[in-house]
């Protein structure tokens, strides 16, 4: 399969153009400037823009107040992202995770106040971090020192923990959950 074609739609152009560097170095993504909407397979959109624009794909809007019932009861929506809190690691694994068809961020239609997150150990949330900037087994195992089946045990832990059924839903999850 080749890198999935992004396209980056906000009304601030500083904004757009962090997504865009945040985006640019991931192998597994194509960043398409001014793209025709109707060629992309993820739109990454401020809620502004994703009311304005029909994208004919799945749309991750990044919003300051992730309560935006009447742009997420849309089903392009694949998620809401914190706008004033995302970092780009979590943008790149929130992107993966859509292009993978999961729905990622804050809840779409479901609030999330008085849900509380997975209680996680300092090793688990490395593991999860390392997951969602793309490391295999094998370099979460060598940056964390530790071995690859200690590694897949707190991938199985945290799948469990998470109700997750894989390795890119738990980063979906984490993301959902404000673990990481």
């Amino acid at each position: 399969m080749g890198s999935a074609r992004v396209g980056v739609y906000d009304e601030h152009e500083i904004f757009r153009l962090g997504v865009l560097a945040c985006l640019a170095d991931d192998p597994t993504i194509t960043v398409v400037e001014d793209p025709p909407p109707a060629r992309l397979d993820l739109a990454v959109a401020s809620v502004r823009m994703a009311l304005r624009c029909d994208f004919g794909c799945g749309v991750l809007i990044c919003a300051h107040d992730p309560a935006i019932a009447p742009v997420t009861s849309r089903s392009s929506v694949l998620g809401v992202l914190p706008r004033g809190t995302l970092t780009a690691p979590q943008l790149a694994a929130a992107v993966r995770a859509a292009i993978a068809g999961l729905s990622v961020g804050v809840s779409v239609g479901v609030s999330t106040a008085g849900a509380a997150s997975p209680v996680l150990d300092t090793r688990r949330r490395e593991v999860l971090r390392l997951l969602a900037d793309g490391a295999s087994t094998a370099e979460i195992s060598r940056r964390l020192h530790c071995s690859e089946r200690t590694v897949k045990a707190a991938i199985t832990d945290l799948k469990r923990r998470l109700h997750a059924r894989n390795r890119a839903h738990v980063v979906a999850a984490g993301i959902r959950q404000g673990v990481i």
